[in-house]
């Protein structure tokens, strides 16, 4: 825990909703709460003050603008009427009831599956259901995660109950289940019906979707246009990646990387193959593959996204450190010509 001398700086939303439209308040109010935000009084949010937290309570900030309302977004180094550390134990108090809430949601899912895989009952449909409810709840864990500024106690036992479960779904699918339910299921997806196609995903852009969006764009959609938006937000008619209830999204162990390389039967490529692996160990972090590229990617990707605030400039910056590294890893698929000799062979004598 930090120290008593250790002092913070936070970004407060002051706002004021108009009565209509009815549904603002509601609206409002569950997008404080996918970002993390605690009431410290009526009508007044915080977050610790980071570029992020700062640009989504501006973000807010103009949606109640625009919608009939006021607000005000500013930094303070401290708040009237609450000291660094209550405030920080309002963040810990939510996280801890989110977490709480997820885990027993992963541990009702364990048993679940438990008990109808002992009965017998777990069917193919089951099965499937089973797994789609633990992508659902992983995303909702990744997110409280996300949010969680000063590591409330409640991640370690929430991530606990998501490994259980997550082991309890593989041992239900039996021996086979390593391999891609979705690319098993459903066949390989045509690129020609995916060309000069709209495509969305969350903004702040990170590993996985700096992967996804450049495998789109080198390998199944020569013409696609790329749009970020906040979390909870999309566009109509674009394909969306990398985001919850999508079809390209994480699935299972897969990252979304995976899930789209094995979806468009890009899985026979080498050098796409090892990126993959390299991309999943720096999203889940779960050392899957034992990538040793996996430190120095995620550093590059990580000094870059500081230098490059712009998510269409980190894209194409990144572009070139994923075509370089494809290069690299599908170099040894082709084994080059063996070199001649310019003198022949020795007569024997």
């Amino acid at each position: 825990m930090p120290g008593k001398d250790t002092t913070h700086e936070w970004v407060l939303l002051i706002h004021q909703l108009p009565p209509k439209p009815t549904n603002l308040r509601v609206r409002i109010w569950r997008k404080l709460q996918k970002l993390g935000a605690v009431a410290i009084k009526n009508s007044v949010y915080v977050l610790p003050a980071t570029e992020k937290t700062n640009e989504d309570f501006q973000w807010l900030k103009q949606e109640i603008e625009s919608a009939g309302g006021e607000a005000s977004v500013f930094k303070a180094a401290s708040v009237e009427g609450a000291t660094d550390q209550e405030i920080i134990a309002v963040f810990r108090k939510a996280r801890d009831d989110e977490f709480a809430v997820v885990a027993a949601e992963f541990d009702g899912l364990t048993g679940a599956i438990r008990e109808q895989s002992r009965g017998k009952h777990l069917s193919a449909g089951r099965l499937s259901a089973h797994e789609s409810e633990l992508d659902r709840l992983h995303s909702e864990l990744e997110r409280i995660a996300g949010n969680d500024f000063f590591n409330a106690s409640g991640r370690e036992p929430a991530f606990a109950a998501f490994n259980r479960c997550q082991k309890e779904l593989r041992a239900a699918q039996g021996p086979k289940a390593n391999t891609s339910t979705s690319e098993t299921k459903r066949g390989k997806l045509d690129v020609a019906r995916y060309q000069g196609q709209r495509w969305v995903t969350r903004r702040n852009l990170h590993i996985d979707r700096l992967a996804s969006a450049w495998l789109i764009k080198q390998f199944i959609d020569k013409r696609p246009r790329f749009y970020f938006v906040a979390e909870g937000e999309t566009i109509e008619g674009a394909i969306p990646f990398d985001m919850f209830g999508a079809e390209f999204t994480h699935h299972g162990e897969d990252c979304t990387f995976e899930t789209m390389l094995k979806r468009f039967g890009l899985s026979e490529n080498k050098g796409l193959r090892e990126i993959a692996e390299i991309v999943h160990d720096i999203d889940l972090k779960d050392d899957k593959f034992h990538r040793l590229e996996a430190t120095g990617l995620n550093a590059i990707v990580d000094g870059l996204s500081k230098v490059l605030r712009d998510d269409r400039k980190l894209l194409q910056q990144t572009g070139v450190v994923f075509d370089g590294l494809h290069a690299l890893l599908s170099k040894d698929a082709v084994k080059p010509p063996h070199k001649t000799k310019r003198n022949g062979p020795r007569s024997k004598k």
